[in-house]
Parts: structure tokens; sequence; C-alpha cells
């Protein structure tokens, strides 16, 4: 133990400072004694210290391992390949909470009992454990949990007759920084032997919806009640109990929970027996579930809850919600079993577990979450009414059940090492998602949205210089929960869709098929990953001599970004120049040469095909090629259908040709012409009058209205609108947006008669841009529905409620967000409330809009869950930028406290600020707020490095693109009237 230090008679700071008469100062004086040091002597005492320190300091720098490591097969060694980023750069960030691999957890036995009163719960836990090496020392995971020293015991077991030997002698216990619990023994654990790790432990039943937390909801007849509920991932299974919470410590668990009579318990496995037991709250039962194959401790899960069943039309599927809302799981009780069997089929590997169980959790941070065999989904991502939800809530249904489903052979059956290669599952879950949706709802014709869902997301992202490779250096669970962001789920998922186009699909599926294989119930790396697809490619003669996936994938996960190629064709050579670079949005001082592998499909007027999107050459990390094509003709087209995680930036007589042809191609192929020219032209890489005139041409004579290129050219105009907003100029582009589209606008009205997929996605987007001007007849519509719905209740449609809802309140007074906010208290459907909640914050009254906000902090009205959604429909409205930034700034504390940092909540709040951002002013504002708050920034590290880029680059368009694009819209405004 270490004494008390006795400071009396110690100069401060201050003194040293202010030391301008030369005085002397007497060090640790004993009494009666002094020990006397002049200012030289102090002088040089001083410099001697400052070189020590240097000393010890090249010492420390060449000699210790720093930072994170990426190499998950030994997560406190050293690196075969250094990554290049790190996710966090405050000082406790670069704790490393990774745990020493000389013990591997084999099997736990947990059992907790929750106090609902106390929001507490008390467990038991025997994990088994297995020394891969000789040590004295057992280092695990907690988090906010109080273990009882007085029961820990450490016992070697006797593998073959499971027979408990004598306790080990425990020299110490303590916590370490970094979520980690330290037991120290008198004696060495011997390497390959079996030993039972026995512990007592009081944990948190806490609010923030991590771990094993509390919810709250009111039943149809008014009546409170509560459960109780996990989301582990990524790193908060250690808030539950004492783990090894590290992805590749896979292990068995038997789980055992406590319940009152009244309530039911779920967990990964089926229920085995109950066991009732009396307590001074009354009866009570133990449910004792059987092992778990091995897992994750991120997959294991457990709720105890009134919930109540439906059987889906698959036994193996049993959907949970809410009693009222059990008529709402009708869908995904028939969706689910059609996915899950594709899955099979498609991986030729059942479902490995006995049951799947999918939740509906009355509050939840993610959208959901795939613990093995026990599906868990906030309410509005799982249920669908039929008097209430959308077409857009179906696709969200469908979408989010086949992204957890796929989870079940890519993260759950085979697990990445380590959170580095977080792509792996997220990715694929991504990508696979859409093949899940296209087999069970094949009308919907959903493949085709993945340019606006996905290329569209990660390439926002991933043209900011503060993008980050997607393989990376994490080391603690500050930087992971960073990490769960457009780069791990869109631009894996982008990769993914990349290599199955030029491995072709035959290929990439079998490789799939031997990587799950050989490593399921186990953990696997990206390169693990490249090698299953290479053995296949070879087998099949796909790649070249010598070439291998992980030559070419290496340039896609270890560098951040994505290139533009600028092509120059040589018409009389048949032949085209190709450079590469890498593609900013912004004016950026990297000087970082990026290269990537590109596979390039090519087509021409001469013998157009927009099918195969087989590679016809390749750029093998070469900066510039020239390649014969053959003849040419009028136009030419690279990357079809964008599958090459890529743009082409093409010479100028070739745009003019594809403007002028657009028509004769696919309506995939308007959609990514739109969109790199778009971006081109924002990044000041190509003139405005490019596509805008694509977009003219496209809006003018597509009769037929095909959703995703217009989805894509509204989504792209919406920048423009944003930044335009309050210049001189807006007038004129509104003019030029009515008339490009006045087609889609006198077509599409509020008839939503017709059940179709595509025609209710149309409506909905043409009919938010129609509803932007005042007089429109749009307006008009919406204000109508509205005072009918005040009125007399006449009930609105569905699919378009969120366009009515907002354009009533957007040009109303307080009585209809009065109206509708008194309308969200008292509906019980989750979609519909997700549809006010939105709505509320299109008001133009800046009193509203504060009124509004000071909702997030009074502690009842909206549920952590929504609280990103309520502050992004504020921050996104021109009139609430500015109150929603003020608000951030002056509760940014408490709401860390109150919404903590498990679902990057205030991340996205940060993120939602950028769009009406566009003045030097708006930029050292937020650069300010961001340096004021580094020491309690939490997880919106990231957050804050692309919204400022964000606001940089509207400064930098502002400078360099405004006047071009005035320009032109005010040369071309009287054409408007003609188009």
């Amino acid at each position: 133990m270490v004494g008390k230090i006795d400071y009396s008679g110690v100069p401060t700071t201050v003194d040293l400072e202010n030391n301008t008469n030369q005085k002397k100062y007497t060090v640790n004086r004993p009494k009666g004694k002094s020990l006397v040091i002049s200012r030289a002597l102090c002088t040089l005492m001083a410099i001697g210290a400052l070189l020590l320190a240097v000393l010890v300091g090249l010492v420390v720098f060449f000699l210790v391992p720093r930072g994170c490591s990426a190499d998950s097969n030994n997560a406190v060694g050293s690196l075969v390949r250094k990554e290049n980023v790190k996710l966090a750069t405050s000082p406790e960030d670069e704790i490393d909470e990774r745990l020493p691999r000389s013990i591997k957890p084999v099997q736990y036995m947990i059992q907790l009992k929750p106090d609902f009163h106390n929001s507490t719960t008390d467990g038991l836990e025997m994990i088994t454990l297995v020394p891969s090496e000789d040590t004295d020392t057992i280092i695990f995971h907690v988090n906010k949990i109080h273990i009882r020293e007085d029961s820990v015991t450490v016992k070697p077991t006797e593998k073959s007759e499971a027979v408990f030997l004598e306790s080990l002698s425990i020299s110490s216990q303590e916590h370490l920084e970094g979520e980690r619990y330290e037991i120290v023994l008198d004696d060495q654990l011997k390497k390959g032997k079996s030993y039972v790790l026995t512990l007592q432990f009081q944990g948190e039943l806490n609010s923030h919806l991590q771990g094993f937390y509390q919810s709250h909801y009111t039943t149809l007849s008014g009546d409170s009640r509560f459960a109780a509920s996990t989301q582990f991932s990524p790193t908060d299974a250690r808030r539950a109990f004492p783990c090894f919470d590290d992805p590749s410590f896979k292990a068995k668990f038997k789980i055992r929970l406590a319940r009152p009579a009244n309530m039911s318990s779920l967990s990964n496995m089926p229920l085995e027996r109950s066991e009732m037991f009396e307590t001074a709250q009354g009866t009570w039962f133990w449910d004792n579930y059987p092992e778990t194959p091995e897992m994750s401790t991120y997959l294991v899960a457990f709720i105890i809850s009134e919930l109540t069943q439906l059987q889906s039309t698959d036994d193996l599927i049993k959907i949970w919600a809410r009693r009222e809302f059990l008529t709402q799981t009708d869908y995904a009780g028939k969706v689910a079993p059609s996915i899950l069997r594709y899955f099979e089929n498609y991986f030729r590997a059942d479902f490995p577990l006995k049951k799947i169980d999918i939740v509906a959790i009355p509050e939840f941070g993610f959208s959901a979450m795939e613990n093995w065999g026990l599906l868990t989904f906030r309410e509005s991502s799982l249920l669908f009414d039929n008097f209430s939800s959308t077409v857009e809530d179906k696709r969200t249904v469908a979408t989010v059940l086949s992204h957890e489903l796929a989870h079940q052979w890519f993260g759950n059956l085979v697990t990445p090492k380590w959170w580095n290669d977080l792509w792996l599952k997220e990715g694929f879950a991504t990508y696979l998602q859409y093949l899940g949706v296209a087999h069970a709802e094949p009308s919907w014709n959903i493949l085709d949205e993945f340019l606006p869902s996905e290329i569209e997301r990660a390439m926002s992202l991933d043209a900011l210089e503060s993008s980050r490779p997607i393989s990376f250096d994490v080391c603690n669970s500050m930087q992971i929960k960073q990490a769960f962001d457009e780069i791990s789920y869109a631009k894996g998922a982008c990769i993914i869709r990349m290599m199955n186009n030029f491995l072709g699909e035959e290929t990439f599926k079998n490789g799939l098929i031997k990587y799950l294989q050989k490593f399921k119930y186990s953990n696997a790396n990206r390169n693990d990953l490249f090698t299953s697809l290479t053995e296949e490619a070879r087998l099949r003669n796909v790649l070249g001599a010598g070439e291998s996936v992980k030559q070419i994938m290496d340039t896609w996960t270890e560098q951040a970004g994505f290139p533009v190629i600028n092509v120059a064709p040589d018409y009389s050579r048949n032949t085209l120049k190709l450079v590469q670079k890498r593609f900013f949005l912004t004016q950026s001082d990297s000087k970082d040469k990026f290269l990537w592998w590109l596979p390039i499909s090519f087509t021409s007027s001469v013998s157009p095909n927009f099918i195969s999107t087989t590679p016809k050459f390749w750029m093998r990390g070469e900066e510039e090629i020239v390649e014969e094509v053959g003849p040419i003709g009028e136009w030419y087209l690279l990357n079809l259908n964008h599958t090459g995680y890529y743009i082409v930036n093409y010479d100028e007589h070739n745009w003019k040709q594809l403007i002028d042809h657009l028509m004769d191609f696919t309506p995939i192929t308007w959609a990514q012409l739109i969109s790199n020219a778009m971006d081109l032209a924002r990044a000041n890489q190509l003139d405005y009058e490019i596509p805008l005139k694509l977009i003219a041409r496209m809006g003018i004579q597509d009769s037929a209205i095909m959703f995703v290129p217009t989805a894509v050219a509204f989504g792209k105009l919406q920048f423009l609108s944003d930044i335009l907003h309050d210049t001189p100029v807006f007038g004129i582009f509104e003019e030029y947006h009515k008339a490009v589209f006045k087609m889609a606008y006198d077509i599409v009205d509020f008839n939503d008669n017709i059940d179709h997929y595509l025609t209710r996605r149309i409506r909905h987007t043409v009919l938010e841009w129609s509803c932007r001007s005042p007089e429109s007849r749009c307006v008009h519509e919406s204000r109508s529905q509205f005072r009918a719905w005040m009125t007399n209740g006449k009930t609105i449609l569905p699919n378009l409620r969120s366009v009515i809802y907002c354009t009533a309140i957007r040009e109303g007074s307080d009585i209809e967000w009065d109206f509708a906010y008194k309308k969200y208290l008292e509906t019980s459907s989750p979609t519909e409330k997700n549809v006010l909640l939105d709505a509320l914050g299109c008001t133009k009254l800046k009193w509203l809009l504060s009124r509004y906000l000071d909702k997030l902090i009074d502690g009842y009205s909206i549920r952590i869950q929504d609280a990103g959604r309520v502050f992004e429909s504020i921050a996104k409205n021109k009139e609430g930028t500015q109150i929603a930034f003020d608000f951030l700034r002056k509760h940014w504390n408490y709401m860390l406290e109150h919404y903590g940092d498990g679902f990057n909540i205030l991340g996205k709040m940060v993120q939602a600020l950028t769009v009406h951002m566009n003045t030097e002013f708006q930029l050292e504002e937020l650069e300010r707020f961001r340096d004021s708050i580094k020491a309690n920034i939490s997880t919106t590290t990231r957050a804050f490095d692309s919204a400022i880029e964000r606001v940089k680059g509207n400064v930098e368009w502002m400078r360099k693109n405004y006047k071009q694009v005035e320009d032109w819209l005010t040369k071309h405004q009287e054409q408007f009237m003609y188009l």
C-alpha cells in the first residue's frame, strides 16, 4: 500500500513561473534541516531531466510496440503489414482493450437474475479455460460490473472426469484500463490443461440500450410494461457478464435466466426446462437453455418480456412482438422463410441451429441485430401494418430481414477474426440482402436499386479525404463503434459486387461456399476469403497467370477512396487512353499516390451490349494505359451497370454524344451517367452543363418515369437545391426543375389505388419535389387532405402521409404542428410514429423547432432510439440548421450522458448539420465547437472529420462553381418555359 505524500513546502507551478526575484526553494525539507538548491543547479537538473526524458522516449519509440495492431491472429503482437489509418486521436482512444492470447475460453455457464426495481442484475458464472501457454495471469473484459472478489475461484479440472480439484491461490485482482479485469495467481496455469474460473457479480440493467438493458412501453389499455433484452455488438457483452469479449474468442454458452411468472424468456437456443422458485416479489422461474455451438460473445442474446409469438409458415421460425402488434408480423412471417431457404440453397448449407426467433423489441438502438438464432429488431423495422405502413416500410422489413438472415452465415457461422475486417460480415450482409429480397419479391427489381442505395451512399463518404480504408487499425471500443459506417456496410457491399462481376457468378459463389465450409464455427480474415476465391478462380481459369484475388483486392481494402478514370480516345487508331487517380469531392493536398486494379467493361455504338459486365481489359495498378478497343463509333461507355467501384470522366465529344443518345441506353445507364457527371461537376472536374443537360434530356423524354434514374437525378439535384437556397439564382433553379420534370409532375397525382411497388416508390419521390413550391397543386391538395383529417378524421392513405404531413406542417401554423404532435403521442403504430416525427421537423416556425428540440432533453417525450431522427429532421430544415447547431453546442455533455456512445447518435446529429452550411463563418464555428469538446468527443471523432470536410467542400463549391451554375441557369432561363 502506498502511503500519503506530504506536499507541504513544495513550490507550485505558479510559484516557479513567477520566480522573478530568483528565490531559492527548499525541497523535501525534514524538520531541523534544509536542502537548498541554487538557480543554476536547478537549471542543470532540468536540462538533465529533459535529456533523460528524450532518451527514454527514444527507447520506448524503438523498442515498445505502439498503437493498434491489425493482426487478428496476435492481438498484442506485431504487424506483418502496418495499416495506415486510425479512427480516433484523443489519448483515451489509444488504450488497447484487446486481450492476450495466452488463454482460450471454451465454455461459459452464465446464470442471471434481473432486478427490475433496482435496475441491476445478479450473476453467477463459470468459464472453462484452456491456456495456450504457461501463465499466471487471467485477463478478461468487464464494463460497469462489480465482481465479488471473495467469490472468485480458479480450479483445475480433469477433462475426462470433469472433476474439480483444489482452488489455486490468487495473488491479486484488479480492474485495468480498457474495460479489463486481471486475476494474478500464485501458481502457473499449464498449457493445454483445463481450468474453471468461477465468480459472482452484479451488473447494471441500464437504459442506454446497450448490454443487458431495460425498456418500457405502454399497452393499448394504458398499462405500463417493461422488458429486458440485449444488444452486445460490437463490445457490450462485457456489460452483461464478465467475458473474453473479442470476436476470435469463440466458445460454447449455457444460459440460465430468472424471470417473473408473468414473463417469458428467449435465448439463442430453444428452452430446455424451467424450474419454479419463490421470491419476496412472488413466483419466479429459472429458464435453462442448452449449450450453443461455438460462437463469439457479441452474438449471445437473451430477452425477458411479456411479448407473444406468431408461428411463421416455417416450423423453424417464430415471430415475437407485443400482443397488440402480432397481426403486423404477418409480412415478416411470410418473407423470412423464403429468404432463409434461398440462402440455404445459395450457400449449400442448412441453417445450423434448431430455431430462429425473430423479435420486435419495444426500444432498440440499431435497426436489427443478427444474434444467432435470436434476431432482434426495432419495431418499425419488423412490423408492417396494412392500414398505416408504406411501401418504403415494406421494403425496410424485407431488406433488414434479409440482411440479418445473411449474417447467420457471414458473421455467425464464420466470424471475422477482428474488427479491422468488419466489412467481411457487414459488407456481405448488405450485398446479400439484395439477393434475398430479389428472390422473395421478384417484381420489385430491387437489384436495380443498388446504385442509389449503396454506391451513392458509399461514394458520398469515400470521396472525402477524411475517408478510411475498409480494413483499418482499431484497438478499443471507441474506435470499433465508429467503424459501423458507410465504408464497412455500403463500400464493403460495392467491392463484393465488383468481385462477383469480375470473377463471374459461379466462381464467386463456389469460392464463398469453400470459404464457409473451411472456416465454419471459426474465424477468418480477408486473406482467408481471398485465398478461397483465388483457388476457385484458378480452377476455372478466370484470372491471369500469377494473379490472385488478394493482389487485386488489397488495392481496395487497404487504401481509402476510389478512382476516377479520365478517358481520351484516339478514333483513328481505335484506342482509349485511360488515366486513373483518386477522386476527391473537395480540393485535396494529399500526397498519397493511390492506384487500384480496375476491371474495365466496355461497349459502344458499333455493337452495343448493356448486359455483359465481364471486364474487357484491366488496369493492373497502372496509373495510365492505352488499350485498343476496336471501332469506337459515335459513342462508347465504360464500367457497365456501375459494377466497378469507380467513376468515369469522358472526353467532351463523347459526353455530348452520350447526351444525344441517352434514351437509347438502359435506365440504369441513365442513372450512372447522371450520378458520375454530377459528382465530377461538383468536384470541379466537369462543366455543369453536361449533367444538367443529361438530367433535362431524361426528365423531358422519360414518359414512363423510371424510378431509379429519377431517384438518382432528384438526389443529385438536392445538393444544388440546398446550396443555392439563399442565393439569387435559387428561383431560376426551381424553374429549371419544374420545367424538366413537368411531365412527371403532371402525371403523378395523389391517386394511390395501384398496389405496385415501383409505382408507389416513384409517386413518393415525385410528390416530395412537386410539393416544394408553395403555390403548387400538390401543396393545395396536401393542405386540404390534412385539414380534412383534422376536422373530420378523414384517413390519409399511408403511402401519401409523409408528403402530406410534412407539406401541411411546413405551410401551416402551430395548429397543424400541435395536432400532429398529439397524434404522435396517441398512435401505437411504430411506422406512423416515424412519419410524424419526420414531419414535425418540417415547420418553418423557428420557435416550434426550438420547442421540438427541447423534447430531446426533457427525459420522456422522445425515446433514445428516435433522437437522431428528430434532430436530423430539424437540422436538414433550412430554418432549423442554426437552431439545431446552437442546441447541440449547449447540451452536448447532457446528451452524451443521456444517449451514450453505442449507436453513434451524436455522430449522426453532427453529420446532419452540414447540409445548409456553406460559409467560412459556419466552418469556423463548427471547427471551434469540435475543438471545444475534444476531451469529451466520445465516438464522434470521424463524424466531425467528415462533417468539417463537407462544409469545407460547400465553401469551396460556392467559390469555384457557383458563378458557372448561375451563368448557365440564367443563360437558359428562357428555354425552360419551352421545355
